[in-house]
């Protein structure tokens, strides 16, 4: 091939593929076919397990309102083999996704990503967190600051009168993260918080900085434990204090802490709904994308809640149903 036929195919064929791709979809519009990606944080976490099967259960039961057929594409990536939303989404546009629903992990490294789709006239959903300066479709955000309200109010009915707490906290914490801390200090105020201690976010690291905090803590003032991440709680019982010794409330992101509560370690749990953020996520898709219907609140802010001995055993059997 002459150099000037090469440069000529070089400039033409991009455009085939894009007329190509997008002929594809049209067509797949005309007959009722969507296909919906869903990007989570870390395959691994079973809060997006839980949250893929909110959007699979909506896709489904949309696909029989409307007689039309709703494919929802997993690419929550595998952090521990490698995997990141970046390579994630690039596999979605290869896919050819109509629209896609995730939760930016670092909002900054796939912002030119989600800006790309949305010049394509992908449709895209934000969940758990967004991108300041992005427009999606909708967005259904966990309400951080109340999180760490409710779960300083839930341990302030458990803490001795005019007791101090320690306070966990991620020690590079993310906006979502500082929320959560500062919704723990507008309930507790200042004289009820003896410390704040920052742990790499793992279970060996919590488990560390817990035991090294109350070594240090001579005079015993610390009479409760609040975990904004639910780190310490990701293996078994190492915490040190005995089961009912210290009240500690852990806003909570994974089945494990369920144990944690039986031996009561813990006397509350404050969780997210995982599972309906991807139920409302995919509905907003696909009323968007066969309706022409636009979600009236298209940002959501959505309250936490509290599980305790009351209500322990309704959410274990959701999390049954979701990690099945």
């Amino acid at each position: 091939m002459s150099p000037l036929r090469y440069i000529q195919f070089a400039l033409i064929a991009p455009a085939l593929l894009l007329c190509a791709l997008v002929a594809h979809a049209q067509n797949r519009e005309l007959l009722g076919e969507y296909r919906i990606g869903i990007v989570g944080r870390d395959h691994g976490d079973a809060i997006y397990q839980a949250t893929h099967l909110g959007a699979q259960d909506a896709a489904r039961e949309l696909s029989e309102q409307y007689s039309i057929d709703v494919e929802l594409l997993v690419y929550t990536p595998n952090v521990e083999r490698g995997g990141s939303q970046p390579a994630s989404l690039a596999s979605l546009f290869i896919e050819d996704a109509d629209g896609f629903i995730i939760s930016p992990a670092e909002p900054e490294i796939i912002r030119s990503s989600i800006e790309f789709a949305l010049e394509q006239e992908q449709e895209v959903v934000f969940f758990e967190n967004q991108i300041d300066g992005v427009q999606p479709l909708a967005a259904y955000i966990a309400d951080e600051v109340a999180a760490g309200r409710l779960a300083a109010e839930a341990l302030l009915t458990t803490l001795p009168t005019k007791g101090r707490v320690a306070i966990l906290i991620n020690d590079n914490p993310s906006l979502g993260m500082q929320d959560r801390l500062a919704g723990a200090r507008a309930t507790l105020g200042y004289r009820r918080i003896e410390k704040v201690v920052g742990c790499a976010p793992d279970y060996q690291s919590a488990i560390e900085t817990i035991r090294a905090t109350q070594e240090a803590d001579h005079n015993n003032l610390i009479k409760g434990w609040l975990f904004l991440g639910d780190w310490p709680l990701l293996g078994m019982p190492a915490l040190p204090w005995k089961p009912g010794e210290l009240p500690c409330v852990a806003i909570q992101s994974s089945p494990s802490a369920f144990m944690y509560i039986d031996q009561g370690y813990v006397s509350a749990l404050i969780v997210h709904p995982y599972y309906d953020w991807g139920k409302l996520s995919m509905t907003a898709l696909v009323n968007k994308l066969h309706k022409q219907k636009t979600p009236k609140e298209r940002i959501q802010r959505n309250a936490p809640r509290i599980v305790d001995w009351r209500n322990i055993e309704s959410y274990r059997e959701s999390w049954k149903a979701w990690l099945k």
